[in-house]
């Protein structure tokens, strides 16, 4: 602990080829970073690697506090295709290419199931339930709660229209025969639809999107109280099983997009983490997922790109200054700041600890000490509780920590 700050890191099984995961390599790699910082927490998955698993469970770890890195809804064994969810045109999901596309070895399709599968839904409680059993982790890393996010497709980010999930929201008085008829029609208009309406600046922006269609808003609660109720169970049975119970959640501004309810979470974790990635061009990445909704709303609803970002720097903060920003280098420090601040508030009392991009990987990312150094001044200026190096130790570039070491000091 730094000052009053916690320290967290995470180290993927699932980042690298396992020809480069040994465990004693695994380890050495934790040693040399803690040489420089000191780590309170740290996070290990989510591809199963029992040798690995071991070590960083046993008397020997290096770090006492360190948690399962859990993918719930995504990349999990055992998930099958039936599993996926199902886009308004009938589509099963198609993942992110974009870890192809880089020639990375990176084992994430960004493939998403059904959070209303009762099938998937099982695999992945009975698959957490059995790896905590199996090894002694602290705590348990909530990662991948949510739909499709804007990278993998505006269409498959408005999932899902599976038959699990007709049957659900008929519960609850929702026909999604009526949301598929408005995509259809292309019936989202941004430039009108609440512009002048709602007359509340702090309106979140989706609220403001959809004040005049009753039925999509009806829809992003169906979708928040899907995620939130399986959540729920997984941290329920984290707890059961003396563990704690942390989340990987979406940067606020898009958070309600994929289905994600910060209140709704607060009463099932210990802490969370926000994704503030403002440099990596990949899923959750403000770089990649900003500019990617944009894009995404224009083509698919015959929009004009200006008059949606000229909608969405009174709602969203998303004005053209920013965009190019964004697309040019990195998301504005400025704006990241905003965020972490929002997660702060929104999560409160639950201690928030901001995701800080660390990390070397060719055609992703390719941070340096002066972007650490931005991140620690935004991140202490917006009252987090700490930070988690994000989102793979064994990529992360000494340099960089050595920044972290530096900047993180108390002031």
């Amino acid at each position: 602990m730094i000052g009053s700050w916690k320290v967290g890191a995470q180290l993927s099984t699932s980042h690298s080829s396992p020809d480069a995961l040994d465990p004693v390599g695994m380890l050495e790699t934790v040693r040399r970073v803690q040489e420089a910082i000191d780590l309170d927490l740290l996070i290990v998955g989510f591809r199963e690697a029992p040798e690995a698993f071991r070590e960083f469970c046993g008397p020997g770890r290096p770090v006492e506090d360190t948690s399962l890195w859990y993918g719930v809804l995504s990349d999990t064994e055992g998930l099958a295709d039936s599993d996926l969810v199902v886009n308004w045109r009938g589509e099963r999901s198609r993942g992110w290419g974009g870890w192809a596309e880089k020639g990375s070895g990176v084992e994430e399709t960004f493939r998403f199931v059904c959070p209303n599968n009762p099938a998937a839904r099982q695999k992945a409680i009975g698959r957490l339930r059995e790896l905590l059993a199996r090894y002694a982790f602290a705590g348990v890393f909530l990662d991948k709660i949510r739909f499709p996010s804007p990278a993998n497709g505006v269409d498959e980010m408005l999932s899902c229209f599976c038959d699990h999930c007709r049957d659900e929201a008929k519960r609850v008085d929702l026909d999604l025969d009526s949301v598929v008829e408005i995509l259809t029609d292309r019936a989202i208009a941004p430039c009108a639809s609440g512009a002048e309406t709602s007359g509340n600046e702090a309106s979140p922006w989706l609220d403001a999107l959809f004040v005049g269609s009753p039925i999509l808003s009806h829809f992003l609660r169906f979708r928040a109280d899907s995620i939130a109720a399986l959540v729920a169970e997984l941290a329920d049975q984290a707890w059961r099983m003396g563990r704690k119970v942390s989340l990987d959640l979406f940067s606020p501004c898009l958070a309600p997009l994929v289905g994600q309810d910060y209140g709704r979470f607060k009463p099932h974790c210990d802490w969370a983490k926000p994704m503030t990635y403002r440099l990596a061009q990949g899923p959750a990445g403000l770089r990649l997922e900003i500019p990617a909704l944009i894009e995404g709303v224009a083509s698919c609803f015959g929009l004009c790109e200006e008059r949606i970002v000229e909608w969405s720097a009174r709602h969203a903060a998303f004005d053209s200054d920013m965009l190019l920003e964004t697309r040019q280098s990195a998301v504005p420090i400025s704006f990241i700041q905003a965020e972490i601040d929002a997660a702060v508030r929104a999560l409160a009392p639950v201690p928030v600890y901001f995701g800080l991009e660390l990390i070397r990987q060719p055609g992703v990312i390719d941070v340096d000490p002066a972007h650490v150094a931005d991140m620690v001044k935004a991140g202490r200026a917006a009252n987090a509780a700490g930070l988690v190096i994000s989102w793979d130790l064994m990529h992360a570039p000494i340099d960089c920590v050595r920044a972290l070491a530096e900047a993180a000091q108390p002031v």
